[in-house]
């Protein structure tokens, strides 16, 4: 498999993905509707049904309508709280993980080593210089994270630090390198904000729950 084959390959994973956080979002309200028909089946009947035909007995399109509504607006108001959130690029996310910032006037090799790399990475491909977070894990990883090339940040663990040769983390920062060249990070911080509005859906359930147990 060649580069751009390879390039193709993750563009159609990235299509599979969204699509499946939409049948994700279309799940929940679906799910939601049989939920709270069920309930209305039980208050009217005295006994749970998840059989269609029954719950047709109960269904109202207009309380349907007006559920499905509340749910999008929830996930939607949750997912531009997120953005708000994230608004300030790369550093907000790299600070949410715990990352701190790999000053230019280090004096560790190691730090030293990775700053290079990334500013060698940047001169080569025409791209600012962005901020070098590290985070505090054994783990070999890193991450590039950033509304564009402006206030991108690359992430790294401190088990890349420890166990790759420079030539290896090369490797690994060219990688990310290409993620911001691509856009893949918008794409991510947008998924991240449909997922944390999909969570306040199951917040808000548990808020409900532990109100009428009260």
């Amino acid at each position: 498999m060649n580069f751009f084959q390879a390039q193709d390959k993750a563009r159609r994973h990235t299509a599979i993905l969204v699509l499946l956080f939409v049948i994700a979002v279309l799940a929940l309200i679906a799910l939601s509707n049989l939920i709270l028909f069920s309930l209305i089946y039980y208050a009217g009947y005295g006994m749970f049904s998840l059989s269609p035909s029954e719950l047709q007995l109960v269904f109202d399109p207009n309380t349907s309508i007006l559920l499905s509504a509340g749910i999008l607006a929830l996930i939607t108001l949750g997912s531009l709280f997120k953005l708000v959130l994230l608004s300030s690029g790369g550093s907000a996310i790299a600070q949410s993980l715990g990352g701190t910032i790999i000053p230019r006037s280090t004096e560790d090799p190691k730090h030293k080593m990775v700053l290079n790399v990334v500013e060698e990475m940047a001169i080569a491909s025409g791209m600012p210089i962005p901020q070098v977070y590290l985070l505090n894990e054994s783990g070999i990883n890193a991450f590039a994270a950033g509304w564009k090339t402006t206030n991108a940040v690359i992430g790294v663990t401190q088990g890349t630090l420890d166990r790759l040769t420079r030539d290896e983390l090369q490797g690994v920062i060219a990688h990310e390198f290409s993620h911001i060249f691509n856009g893949d990070m918008r794409l991510n911080i947008r998924l991240m904000a449909v997922l944390y509005g999909i969570l306040m859906i199951g917040q808000f359930g548990r808020m409900i729950l532990r109100s009428i147990r009260y």
